[in-house]
């Protein structure tokens, strides 16, 4: 009888023939791998994660409240915000107190050039050219306590998540980015003419409020040259939205926020 050639198969604990992983499969996981530990990851993922929930907020408020929608959209981005914390910058006092001032004169700047975009467009004939927030509303004669609670959660959101968030991605990340793609070698506050009008334009983009945007996002980036401190401008940033929040409450101006 002919010698019998026996061939051994991987089996798995069941007895199954195991599957052999191949080289794509390989490939997937080292790519995905390469994506977690790619160095930018911490700083965009906060912000990311909060403008992908802006964009399914309309199909979400079919099925929850806004109010629940957003409250959500708080809690993921300060999640996200947390896991990520060990990649940021440690915290800096410097230059913080002028910083609030900037950022309550930025405010004011913010306000005043938004009625002139207004004006300016209605002048024209093109008020409905650039759309507007939705804006959250709300009774302030007759505030329940669930209300009140919400506008707690929403002054959170614009003072604390979006500043954080978005400096973070900004002049955290995408300015010193577009200087050099190691952009952890590239000193605080470098800017380029270039980062610096790609930076404000992508920022001015996603706000309505475009001149004010264009006049603000400038005088961060001045800042953030000056400064060189990133802690600042969320100071800044964070005093900005402070400020126009109260004055949206006490106003009615709601479609600034």
């Amino acid at each position: 009888m002919a010698d019998e050639t026996v061939t051994k198969t991987e089996t798995s604990d069941t007895g199954i023939p195991a599957a052999k992983s191949s080289p794509a499969d390989a490939t997937t996981d080292a790519g995905m791998i390469g994506w977690l530990n790619w160095p930018g990851l911490p700083f965009v993922a906060p912000l990311t994660t909060f403008l992908v929930l802006t964009m399914l907020e309309t199909e979400l408020k079919s099925a929850l409240s806004y109010e629940l929608v957003y409250t959500l959209k708080v809690l993921c981005c300060g999640f996200v915000l947390f896991l990520c914390r060990t990649a940021f910058p440690r915290w800096n006092g410097s230059g913080i107190t002028a910083a609030i001032g900037l950022g309550v004169a930025g405010c004011v700047l913010w306000v005043v050039l938004d009625a002139v975009q207004r004006s300016l467009l209605d002048a024209v004939g093109l008020a409905a050219w650039i759309p507007e927030r939705a804006g959250y509303q709300i009774d302030g004669t007759a505030w329940s306590l669930p209300q009140a609670a919400f506008v707690g959660v929403r002054l959170l959101g614009l003072t604390v998540i979006v500043p954080l968030a978005e400096e973070i991605c900004w002049r955290g990340f995408l300015s010193p980015f577009l200087v050099n793609e190691d952009f952890q070698t590239v000193s605080p506050g470098h800017m380029t003419r270039g980062s610096f009008l790609i930076v404000t334009g992508v920022f001015t983009s996603l706000h309505p409020e475009i001149l004010a945007a264009f006049v603000w996002c400038s005088l961060i980036n001045l800042l953030w040259i000056r400064n060189r401190n990133l802690w600042a401008c969320i100071a800044a940033h964070a005093s900005t939205n402070l400020v126009l929040g109260v004055y949206v409450l006490t106003t009615g101006n709601w479609h600034l926020w």
